[in-house]
């Protein structure tokens, strides 16, 4: 039963908690940024919780959805589905359990919310499906990872704010920049397989265009931190955000996988100091 149980958090990628981090930073900054300050605690506790239940649940209908492209991928080629130490009933067990329990939380909120988590379920489910048909499926991740700043300002009952929606895309560059660099690991892989990526998309300007996500990303946090009237202290934050940002680009100078890996993983930094720097700046 134990084992059991440790092989189900491996297909949760609970091992990788990188997923969750990169998934709540954004979030939470939106919490300070759209309130001008003043976010629901209950509500924040609520959306940690729910952040982590979906990216779980995300991970096991992605792994679902591609156990048959995973074995042939050198990074994904141990992950549960593939080795058969979980079933395909079993993870779409588990994937409807985190999902109801996703659901349970939406109880103690408003039925703005209820129907924005809805949609966003959709787009979570359509993202592992459009790697088949679409050449650069992180445009379709953009959407499901940013959804989180939606239902923020659905709970707080901002929704369509001017700073909801300079939030919004935001993250979605940024998403565009981080998963690029992730998608850069596995290109070859995918092209022997035929799955599309924005590393693939993108072929020898990659680097150019992941400096440019970041760079939107940044000017796009830079004007809803003014549009929601913050001190200096969260300029300062962009600014050293930045740095961090041009560290990634150097790190894929090579294109070598485990550099393209440190670079994605350095994303955490930038959530986080941009989510320092929302607290004390608002």
């Amino acid at each position: 039963m134990i084992r059991k149980l440790a092989n189900y958090l491996l297909l949760m990628r609970v091992d990788k908690p990188i997923g969750v981090l990169l998934l709540l930073w954004p979030t939470l900054t939106a919490f300070f940024l759209i309130t001008k300050g003043s976010p629901d605690i209950k509500l924040i506790f609520i959306f940690i919780v729910g952040t982590f239940l979906m990216r779980s649940a995300g991970c096991v209908i992605n792994d679902y959805f591609d156990k048959n492209f995973d074995g042939k991928v050198q990074r994904t080629k141990n992950r549960p589905l593939v080795t058969g130490i979980v079933s395909s009933t079993e993870a779409l067990i588990i994937f409807f359990i985190l999902i109801s329990l996703s659901s349970t939380l939406l109880i103690w909120t408003n039925s703005q919310t209820f129907i924005a988590a809805l949609i966003g379920l959709l787009v979570a489910i359509i993202y592992p499906l459009s790697k088949r048909f679409f050449s650069f499926p992180q445009l379709f991740l953009g959407i499901a990872f940013s959804w989180g700043v939606i239902m923020v300002s659905a709970a707080e009952n901002y929704l369509l704010s001017i700073v909801t929606i300079t939030c919004f895309f935001a993250c979605f560059f940024w998403i565009q920049a981080y998963d690029t660099e992730y998608a850069m690991c596995d290109k070859e892989d995918d092209l022997s397989i035929g799955i599309g990526s924005s590393a693939i998309f993108l072929d020898k300007n990659v680097r150019l265009f992941i400096i440019l996500f970041h760079l939107m990303s940044l000017s796009l946090w830079s004007l809803a931190g003014y549009l929601a009237e913050v001190n200096k202290i969260y300029y300062f934050a962009i600014l050293i955000s930045l740095l961090f940002c041009f560290y990634q680009y150097y790190l894929i100078k090579d294109f070598d996988a485990k550099d393209c890996l440190l670079a994605f993983k350095n994303n955490n930094w930038v959530g986080l100091i941009i989510f320092i720097g929302s607290v004390s700046g608002t």
